[in-house]
């Protein structure tokens, strides 16, 4: 796509494509050897538990026919802790249903035998070792008690009133309940062999055969996830609650996923306990809390120039959707940027979409940042960059917190279907400054997080997500423990809400726009550091969140006494419009992940610009790669993985999103690009023989991003196992040829010291590059940098996606990938040069395949 200055994104060259050589296996646990030699022992433990069990249940069952609670008929809910290498499917053959897989080794699981007989014979085998094939017992380390399964089930809040819960209060909580059975991952499609047409191999017994078992294993789904809908609904109603997740009080609605199903319920807390020691597919429950939206404080007067004339936007803009608390849709500042037709209420009780919250509103400042991302001008004439959706999901505020009525990942789905599948123009941006108050949880994906995955893969849209803000109470609450800045940003308590833990979401961060001092105080965050307020990473699974920051603004702290107290003077806070005529119509009066946000949307909006029709996945990637740390957060943190913990990738630039100049040039695969498990693409990117010729030493940084999305379930932990196929790159060595590249893609295997040679920041291993704690292959969102010599190039410079086992070897990943070099210090120009090179390869690759056809 062509920009005004010539300097436009050009197409990565695909060259290569075939089946990848994975090298590595897993070894067995030195645990599961050890059961394996002292098999008399380690079976006499299985056997004693499983009596233990058996006995206990039999009593449960029995004391609640008594108490006549209602049947319930699931099987017996079990916490195991296994080989943490195995794969989870070796359960099935024990007799357990597998209903989560947790971290190091813990799964919570169901047996359907109240007297273990699959078990039980199994492991008399193990003890006998009657065959070769007798030995999974051994991998079984431990049956854990029940106290232990609850404490991975409930969420923090729940567990933290759960000893004070009292039998006929009512309690509002999230529920997840697993309906995967014993159908695990669905084997990969015969192959295809190279000597018979495409409609040939869709008609061969192989592939019929394949496909049938395809389609009985999504019934099976299907089938168990109506039968426990049905179950889960009849132990509610017997106990008098009600389902009030959804459009209509009362109503059952179960948000479906491929292998569970979430439902918001208000219970007492008899029917609470109930589900939680004995419906046994249930794998977590968490209390309904409160959301956090940004920080307003007072009202600041402004005058109001009337010489400022604004345009709307051209005929043809994108078109975001704000998800948040309404908009002040007649604002001077924003009216005829405002679909007004295409505005919607999600809540309940209320048609109006305006913007209710208190000192000035949220939406409005959200949706304005959106439209004024750098300053809003008081004069001349000012176009606006793109249309609004408004679509409203939040009541009125009371202080911090503001209330939703309807189960947040119901309430996604329902806008995306409005706005990217149902309206005549389709929305792709969505801006979501919505997040819970508190750390998200990391044992699961949540449902809210989960819903925002699905939906980025169904639809192709990008949810760019705020992280969350530490409220001023914590921060003082941290600061009385003896937690300094940044110190207190490592605490549990500062990490990133929910649902900014989600894997497609661009998650944003706040950064600090200057640094404050006067007598009496002093802002907590210096310039270009990470907000008092912004919530850290790590995320779920230990990926990189935030994933970018921007400037959101920051807390300023008294120099003395004991009270901490903590102002926002207006030097500290972003220019945000405000709902007026409650005050002024802009101001610097708000802080808070909300309102960085925002201004991210901006950029991924002048990308929809150049690439319309691309997928929303080369926006989020084109985001990541303009990203750059911060030069003077170095003065704060010590090392990279510290800096990736607050800043993920950086700061991303709307100039490197977009065009490129004489000394940067940017390659990106334009259309849609599919994936499936056991696939390779190699991309080339020809080098001019200016930049590699021996002698030249020129400083040049290159930076490659991978955006890819797979179909999600949630019963599993781990990238591999949460998505369908997942997706990781490799890139040339230091003098590496292509012939070379392909050969250890597609024929020796590439290891995890296959990352170039080059020292990159976070590297294929979470030991390999500088931040530590980090590996790029635990994200959907893949960004690494380096910074080399122009000679360790050669003729080209490779790059290979390969698709791994995940669950479903039948839905394919799609991907985005961009690459960028940069000669930093600016002494050549290699846009030109490279550019010339590409288009005679591309030319190359078209006549190659016109002679083909």
């Amino acid at each position: 796509m062509a920009d005004s200055n010539g300097f436009s994104h050009l197409p990565l060259p695909l060259v290569l494509a075939g089946k990848p050589k994975f090298r590595g296996m897993r070894t067995p646990d030195p645990r599961t050897m050890d059961n394996r030699r002292n098999r008399v022992n380690h079976g006499g433990y299985i056997k004693r538990q499983v009596a233990q069990l058996s006995k206990f249940w039999k009593d449960r069952q029995e004391e609640r026919l008594r108490e006549q609670l209602p049947e319930i008929q699931t099987g017996i809910p079990i916490l195991l802790e296994i080989d943490p290498s195995s794969d989870v499917s070796f359960l099935k053959n024990l007799g357990f249903e597998v209903i989560s897989e947790l971290e190091d080794g813990f799964v919570i699981v169901s047996n359907g035998e109240s007297e273990f007989a699959t078990l039980i014979n199994k492991t008399d085998e193990f003890i006998n070792e009657v065959s070769r094939n007798c030995n999974t017992p051994a991998r079984i380390y431990e049956f854990h008690e029940e106290d232990t399964r609850l404490k991975k089930i409930l969420g923090k809040k729940l567990l933290s009133i759960w000893t004070t819960l009292n039998d006929e209060e009512k309690y509002e909580v999230d529920v997840s309940i697993s309906c995967s059975g014993n159908v695990f991952s669905i084997d990969q499609p015969p192959e295809k062999p190279d000597d018979i047409s495409e409609e040939e191999y869709k008609n061969s017994r192989k592939y019929k055969n394949w496909k049938e078992k395809y389609y009985e294993a999504y019934d099976l789904w299907d089938e168990l996830k109506s039968e426990r809908e049905q179950q889960f609904e009849r132990i509610i109603r017997s106990y008098g609650g009600e389902f009030t997740g959804s459009y209509v009080d009362g109503e059952p609605t179960f948000l479906e996923f491929s292998d569970s199903f979430s439902v918001r319920v208000k219970i007492n807390g008899k029917c609470l306990r109930d589900l939680t020691y004995n419906f046994s597919p249930l794998f977590e429950m968490e209390y309904v809390g409160e959301l956090c939206i940004g920080k307003s404080v007072a009202d600041v007067v402004e005058e109001i120039n009337p010489n400022l004339t604004i345009l709307p936007p051209d005929e043809d803009a994108p078109i975001v959707a704000v998800i948040d608390s309404g908009i002040q849709e007649g604002h001077k500042y924003i009216r005829s940027a405002i679909l007004h037709e295409d505005s919607r209420c999600y809540v309940k009780g209320t048609t109006s979409v305006a913007d209710e919250v208190g000192n000035g509103g949220h939406g409005t400042r959200v949706a304005g940042a959106i439209l004024y991302p750098f300053e809003i001008p008081q004069s001349g004439t000012y176009k606006l960059p793109c249309f609004i959706r408004n679509a409203r999901v939040l009541d009125e505020t009371n202080g911090h917190s503001i209330q939703i009525s309807m189960f947040p990942p119901l309430t996604i789905k329902a806008v995306v279907k409005e706005f990217a599948v149902d309206a005549t123009r389709k929305t792709k941006i969505f801006n979501h400054s919505v997040a819970e108050i508190s750390s998200c949880e990391i044992e699961h994906m949540s449902p809210w997080a989960a819903e925002i995955d699905m939906q980025s893969y169904e639809q192709d849209v990008l949810f760019i997500q705020a992280a969350g803000n530490v409220f001023d109470t914590t921060i003082k609450e941290l600061f009385n423990e003896g937690k300094s800045y940044p110190k207190y940003l490592f605490d549990d308590r500062a990490r990133i809400a929910n649902p900014a833990q989600s894997m497609q979401a661009l998650t944003v961060g706040s950064i600090t726009n200057l640094y404050y001092e006067t007598e009496d105080s002093v802002s907590i965050s210096g310039e270009n550091e990470p907000s008092a307020f912004s919530r850290s990473g790590s995320g779920i699974w230990n990926s990189v969140k935030p994933d970018v920051v921007e400037y959101g603004g920051t807390w300023v702290k008294n120099r003395e006494g004991t009270d901490n107290r903590l102002t926002t003077p207006a030097d500290v806070c972003p220019e945000l419009l405000r709902v007026s005529p409650e005050g002024a119509a802009f101001a610097k009066d708000a802080i808070g992940t909300s309102f960085s946000t925002p201004k991210v949307t901006y950029i991924a909006a002048e990308i929809q610009k150049l690439f319309p029709d691309s997928p929303a996945l080369l926006y989020r990637a084109l985001i990541a790669n303009s990203a750059r740390w911060p030069i003077t957060i170095n003065d704060k943190f010590v090392n990279a993985q510290e800096i990736m913990r607050h800043v993920g990738y950086g700061l991303p630039n709307v100039i490197r999103a977009t065009r490129n100049d004489d000394y940067r040039i940017t390659l990106v695969t334009e259309n849609t690009t599919y994936l499936s498990e056991g696939e390779a693409h190699i991309y080339r990117i020809p080098v001019p023989d200016e930049l590699y010729a021996i002698g030249e030493d020129y400083d040049i940084r290159i930076d490659i991003t991978l955006s890819y999305v797979a179909k999600p379930r949630n019963t599993r932990r781990t990238i591999s196992r949460y998505l369908s196929t997942w997706l990781d790159w490799r890139c040339s060595k230091i003098g590496e040829s292509i012939d070379s590249f392909a050969e250890r893609i597609f024929t020796k295997g590439a290891s995890v010291d296959d990352d170039g040679n080059f020292k990159w920041v976070i590297g294929e291993q979470s030991n390999h590059g500088q931040a530590k704690d980090f590996s790029r292959s635990y994200n959907t969102l893949q960004k690494d940098w380096a910074i080399i010599k122009s000679n360790q190039l050669t003729d080209s410079f490779c790059i290979a996606v390969r698709a791994h086992k995940g669950w479903d070897a039948n839905e394919a990943a799609r991907y985005s990938l961009v690459v960028s070099f940069e000669a930093i210090n600016q002494d050549i120009k290699i846009f030109e040069m490279i550019r010339n090179l590409v288009e005679v390869e591309i030319d190359s690759l078209e006549q190659e395949i016109e002679v083909e056809e």
